[in-house]
């Protein structure tokens, strides 16, 4: 069966985690198509993705694809006999949303007239409605679309159905026997490195389809988000604070079994450990910092209430990154998923001279972690962390000059991201990391995939 996961704001972290998560539970798929928007997979296995989902942070919500349709008409029919089909499986009102997406620019000038056509179709579906099978329709924004809080809250899933209509989405996968771009990269070549300026390797569009209609399975819990985020007792706005979404990502590109111990070394408030619980695995946090440590415990007392877990398994124990292996047993941690200070809030971007100092300030500690983390972590395991990179008023990067030195400890870089997945807009870095920035954010986020070999 056919999947379309539409994809969130960094498309290869969001690609990267729906391939660690399928590789973990084990599920035969091939792509159907793959660009920074959508990825759309043929899965052989049966999977309940209501409960994968709110798993997933990368992942904005995931429909059923009914077909490929040449003509818009074609697609509406068959909305009108799949809204027929659940009146008839379902008694009461029913909640019937749709949302209209593009995957190329060019095609959004067509976006006003496609939307009048679709308003006036669903507007003649619920006339139609009879009296014991009522239909409510859930009103698109201006664009066409639903956004996932809307959606959500009218339990369109269960009561109803949201439809999504994808238009002209070419293939862009590598032809057969086209090779890709090499990604390694020098110690030397690394400071101001741009994206992958990859070229193009989308094969042209030979199929005459025009729209792909599906219907949403599951889509993200944004309030839970929001409230776990926002609302939890301790929460720190003078730093940069790594958002519930990210941690959730960052924890299933360590691959690593339920039941399997996470350790955060630099666990502030918690956000790491709390997503890691909320996803049945045990977890191991530190802090140098006291006052950290309590802010975390209260995060998570607060969080095993309001999810009612009964015997959450966390440990939390205050130390400095020396220290630590007085509190772990050797070769006992499956996975580490950590982010350490990013450094100075800047307004304005920094100039090369204080970027610098603030590297020279964090490689002490992040070779002093390595080592240590090499002493706790079960071989080939892997370490997930993030470390600052700064965005220059020219759009490239200023990155760390100190990885080769995190390698030679013992570990090497793993890409998040298999080949196969790897396009012009779908962007890794030419060290295998991936950057994860706001716009206009100055000091960003680069999450690196280590292996502890």
């Amino acid at each position: 069966m056919k999947y379309i996961f539409h994809l969130g704001r960094i498309p290869a972290l969001s690609i990267a985690e729906i391939q660690a998560v399928f590789k973990k539970i084990e599920a035969n798929y091939t792509i159907d198509l793959v660009n920074s928007k959508v990825l759309i997979l043929d899965i052989e296995n049966k999977i309940d993705f209501g409960d994968l989902l709110p798993q997933m942070g990368g992942t904005i919500k995931i429909s059923e694809v009914f077909d490929r349709y040449k003509s818009l008409d074609e697609a509406l029919e068959k909305t009108v006999s799949a809204v027929q089909e659940l009146s008839e499986k379902r008694s009461g009102k029913k909640i019937i949303g749709y949302s209209i997406y593009f995957t190329q620019n060019e095609e959004k000038d067509k976006a006003l007239e496609i939307l009048e056509k679709v308003k006036r179709k669903f507007t003649g579906i619920k006339k139609d409605g009879s009296e014991n099978s009522s239909i409510r329709i859930v009103p698109s924004d201006k664009n066409g679309q639903l956004n996932s809080a809307s959606v959500f809250k009218n339990k369109m899933i269960k009561k109803g159905a949201e439809f999504n209509f994808l238009f002209k989405t070419p293939p862009s996968l590598p032809l057969s026997g086209e090779k890709l771009v090499n990604l390694s990269l020098s110690e030397k070549e690394l400071v101001s490195l741009p994206l992958s300026k990859k070229k193009s390797i989308s094969s042209p569009d030979k199929r005459s389809w025009g729209v792909i209609l599906s219907k949403t399975v599951a889509i993200q819990d944004i309030k839970s988000y929001s409230e776990r985020d926002y609302n939890r007792p301790k929460k720190d706005t003078k730093i940069g604070i790594m958002p519930p979404k990210l941690a959730q990502i960052m924890i299933n590109l360590a691959q690593i079994k339920k039941g399997e111990v996470i350790f955060d070394p630099f666990c502030g408030i918690g956000t790491v450990l709390q997503e890691a619980l909320l996803n049945d695995y045990k977890v191991i946090g530190s802090d140098a910092n006291g006052e950290q440590i309590e802010n975390s415990k209260k995060n998570l007392a607060w969080l095993s209430e309001k999810y009612i877990l009964e015997y959450p398994n966390y440990k939390l124990f205050q130390s400095d990154i020396k220290n630590i292996i007085k509190k772990i047993k050797r070769n006992s941690i499956d996975a580490i998923v950590t982010e350490s200070t990013l450094g100075p809030v800047y307004r304005k971007v920094p100039s090369q001279a204080e970027i610098k100092h603030n590297y020279n300030r964090f490689v002490k500690m992040y070779t002093g972690f390595f080592q240590i983390a090499k002493l706790i972590l079960r071989k080939k395991r892997r370490i997930v962390i993030t470390i600052p990179a700064y965005k220059m008023k020219d759009g490239k990067y200023i990155t760390a000059p100190f990885i080769d030195r995190l390698e030679k400890i013992g570990y090497s870089v793993t890409s998040p991201l298999e080949q196969k997945f790897i396009i012009e807009n779908v962007k890794i870095t030419n060290r295998n990391s991936i950057i994860y920035d706001r716009p206009n954010q100055i000091v960003a986020r680069e999450v690196f995939v280590f292996e502890n070999k």
